[in-house]
């Protein structure tokens, strides 16, 4: 069965984010089941693995790898990446949002798209303060992530991809 996120060697995503700036992020190595990614607009590549049906990244902060997306997740299902920014605890809380629908984006349609969302919010002196910023990350199964929005006003379509090797 495909998966939400292909991960072979050569795929690779574009985007366009709201200034209307293209970005891509491309598989460039695999070493030991562990998937390094580079993005046109980061100085650093990240690394993606895979355990059971859970992606885990470093995306948030370098070596700390988080989980960011299960394969066979269920509508209600959470997580929290928690990761530090510029010396700042943060939490990202995760949900399941919906699982199956289909999504167009910039005119193609996808199938089975699930929708993640995420709420932001950080720990200051042990006290967890919610930043009010909500993500929303669609992913469509044998495609990868088609859509990224949030309540500050993002909306980053899928422009193109190349995706390989279906699992």
């Amino acid at each position: 069965m495909a998966t939400f996120y292909p991960l072979h060697i050569g795929n690779h995503w574009t985007y366009r984010n709201n200034g209307g700036q293209v970005f891509s992020n491309t598989v460039v190595a695999e070493t030991s089941g562990v998937f390094t990614m580079t993005n046109t607009l980061a100085a650093n590549p990240t690394c993606v693995r895979i355990a059971g049906d859970t992606f885990f990244t470093d995306s948030y902060e370098a070596g700390n790898f988080q989980p960011f997306l299960k394969n066979d997740a269920l509508v209600g299902d959470n997580w929290e990446i928690a990761y530090t920014a510029n010396g700042i605890e943060s939490l990202l809380s995760v949900v399941v949002r919906s699982v199956g629908e289909a999504l167009l984006v910039e005119g193609r349609r996808y199938t089975d798209v699930m929708l993640l969302e995420g709420m932001m919010s950080f720990v200051v002196n042990g006290n967890r303060i919610n930043a009010g910023t909500k993500y929303q990350w669609y992913y469509a199964r044998g495609t990868g992530l088609v859509l990224t929005t949030s309540s500050l006003g993002d909306n980053i379509p899928l422009i193109d991809c190349v995706v390989k090797g279906e699992d």
